[in-house]
């Protein structure tokens, strides 16, 4: 089961360092935040570059979430959680589903492979944008991203993979 921590952009990596050392180890809690590879043109070369795929958000993987919510809450910690119930919330499980199969253990999205048909249609080739082909609603080639339609946190939410075109 995956919660997911709302703790603001840019905190992520600290939030992170942070729960992972408060947590006690009989919890087994994974504490990460999802990252994903994408190519970008840089004086006219193509080069790969790691983004944070959902900015300011942490997810713990625990089957104690009730448990890990108490730890947190105890954390003396000013703005780990407020009393907002929506800092921290319990991902759905097609919400977990989903994100399990496109990143990997450590929270990383690699790069998917595609190919343009002469018709103008793609054909997804490897990575992760094989698990969720049928969720993708735009193919943008100039930005080299697969824009993915899904539901997170109750809400429509569009996911930017990333894609290399292949001959």
């Amino acid at each position: 089961m995956w919660c997911a921590v709302h703790v603001g952009d840019g905190e992520e990596s600290r939030m992170e360092a942070f729960v992972t050392g408060l947590l006690p180890e009989s919890l087994n809690a994974r504490c990460f935040h999802l990252t994903r590879s994408r190519r970008k043109k840089y004086g006219g070369r193509w080069q790969t570059v790691q983004e944070k795929l959902l900015p300011g958000y942490v997810f713990i993987d625990t089957d104690q979430p009730e448990k890990v919510y108490g730890e947190l809450k105890k954390a003396g910690k000013p703005k780990l959680l407020s009393d907002n119930e929506t800092d921290i919330c319990t991902l759905r499980e097609q919400e977990v589903i989903l994100l399990d199969r496109i990143a990997d253990k450590i929270g990383e999205i690699a790069v998917s492979k595609i190919r343009v048909n002469e018709d103008g249609t793609f054909e997804f080739l490897s990575g992760p944008i094989l698990q969720v082909k049928e969720l993708v609603k735009k193919v943008d080639l100039h930005k080299r991203i697969a824009k993915v339609e899904m539901d997170f946190l109750g809400k429509r939410q569009f996911l930017y993979l990333g894609i290399e075109i292949e001959p």
